[in-house]
């Protein structure tokens, strides 16, 4: 009509503005009634003083971030559902106008920042750059990933590294408030983490290695003007030479894909160190460091070496080692013998607390290596695998002569891996008649079985034998799967019930 709408058409604009706003203040109208429903339905939160509100959300933190994967961390990953799970202090901000009003002004909660290096758009260069700016100035738990397996195949290069550029400068920008620091990212961008110039640094605990590694890197980790001095370290496949840091202030080091020269200096570097943990190390040795010698640790307390290649290696490890306050060992036995254990042993004159043994194809090396060492000071015992021979060994009864069992102080038993062992149940009950452990755990696998042989793993009498423990202080777990089921709990009342599996 000469250019412009027809009659009609301009009656139905009209009908939609008017519908349009009516729509509107329906939601608003049904906002007011959310609100109210939301006072009503929580008396607690909302009378609070702002900072107390705070303090509350802010147990919604979780509590361990530093982990070997920074894919496990806490905030984005959900162990349970094995996926991964929306932000905590956006669901808490969710909840309602008055929880969302604290949770953007508690610090805390967003104080935990994940950068994912994968399919970047401009909506997350300014998400993050909001997030960081409700984190004030608090210390930040940082960590850098990328993608998956599939999409770090296709490489990062010069070419294309500008596209995940203005996240690692944001990341840069905030290198004095890094409290944790994980880098999982390849190595190329490693060379791109610089920091933001300033010498300050806070930093408490330090991951560094590429996704996937399956070759050893050349980048490692440096910031410019500051020198880290970090209480945590994991490094993977990283040259111990590429990590610009303090090593003095170390007590807890995870070293994967290092040569064993490196894990020796790496020990020489850190006077402080209490945990050390030693897996998949490379054959060979880094030609710009000097011949491994003997190397004696005066602080280290928790030694783990389960995750070895071969058993040369193992043997080469312990001889070069000392460790006179040694209170926590774990090792595999098939890569260890027990001669070479107890010459360990002796010469670091320890006095060990606990031991982990992965002897599934070896139920003798327990009592073999007790017999060859004093196990006397023992107290937990966590052991790969269930053999009758083990069992009989713990249940020994004391020697005629001098009256002394083996194992005197143990009180705490772990065993995994159980699989077939029907018929030697009742001999973990009768481990609290010679030994009486506070706590036993038994960790098992439900394999399938004939459903046509209604089986159960315990009898009744011997679960009923468990719970009288139980219900007289005593800790005991029996943790496995039940068929069908995604997760592991307590079966320990399914036996009482006389269940079948």
């Amino acid at each position: 009509m000469q250019g412009g709408p027809c009659a009609l058409c301009q009656d139905l604009e009209e009908f939609d503005r008017g519908y349009q706003a009516i729509l509107e203040s329906l939601a608003e109208q049904r906002r007011n009634i959310l609100q109210k429903i939301n006072e009503r339905h929580d008396p607690f939160i909302q009378r609070l003083p702002l900072e107390l509100a705070s303090r509350v959300l802010a147990f919604c933190l979780p509590r361990q971030i530093f982990d070997q994967k920074s894919i496990d961390i806490s905030l984005l990953w959900d162990h349970s559902k094995g996926l991964n799970i929306k932000p905590f202090n956006i669901v808490l901000g969710s909840i309602c106008r008055s929880w969302r009003r604290i949770a953007w002004s508690t610090p805390d909660l967003w104080s935990i920042l994940p950068i994912r290096l994968h399919n970047l758009e401009q909506t997350q260069v300014d998400l993050t750059l909001e997030w960081l700016s409700r984190s004030a100035q608090t210390p930040l738990d940082v960590a850098v990933w990328y993608g998956s397996r599939a999409t770090v195949s296709e490489g990062v290069t010069e070419a294309n590294i500008d596209l995940w550029k203005p996240l690692i400068d944001i990341v840069n920008g905030c290198s004095s408030r890094w409290r944790t620091f994980v880098v999982d990212a390849p190595e190329l961008m490693h060379s791109y983490i610089v920091g933001n110039g300033e010498a300050t640094s806070i930093l408490e605990c330090l991951q560094v290695g590429p996704p996937y590694p399956n070759q050893r890197v050349s980048t490692g980790f440096s910031l410019t003007n500051a020198l880290p001095m970090p209480s945590k370290l994991v490094l993977n496949t990283v040259p111990l030479r590429l990590i610009d840091i303090g090593w003095s202030n170390l007590t807890t080091v995870r070293v994967k894909g290092i040569f064993l020269d490196e894990s020796l200096v790496l020990l020489q570097l850190t006077p402080r160190l209490i945990t050390f943990q030693i897996s998949w190390p490379l054959t060979g040795r880094d030609e710009s460091l000097p011949a491994p010698s003997p190397t004696i640790h005066h602080t280290l307390q928790c030694f783990d070496i389960l995750e070895l290649a071969e058993m040369q290696m193992a043997h080469q490890l312990l001889d070069f080692l000392t460790l006179p306050s040694l209170l926590d060992l774990s090792y595999a036995s098939d890569l260890n013998s027990v001669e070479n254990v107890s010459a360990f042993l002796q010469r670091s004159g320890c006095r060990l607390t606990t031991l982990h043994i992965e002897a599934i194809d070896d139920p003798d090396h327990l009592s073999e290596l007790a017999l060859a060492y004093d196990l006397q000071t023992l107290e937990n015992l966590v052991f790969h695998g269930f053999h009758e021979s083990f069992l009989r060994f713990l249940n020994e009864p004391p020697d005629e002569q001098d009256g002394s069992i083996f194992l005197p102080n143990l009180h705490r038993i772990e065993i995994r891996d159980v699989q077939k062992v029907e018929k030697t149940w009742s001999a973990l009950a009768d481990l609290f008649l010679s030994h009486s452990p506070k706590a036993l755990s038994i960790h098992f696998e439900i394999l399938p079985i004939n459903p046509k042989k209604k089986t159960s793993w315990v009898d009744k009498e011997t679960a009923l034998r468990f719970q009288d423990l139980v219900q007289k202080g005593h800790d005991i777990r029996i943790i496995g799967r039940i068929r069908g089921e995604k997760e592991e709990r307590d079966l320990l009342q399914w036996f009482v019930e006389d269940r079948t599996l």
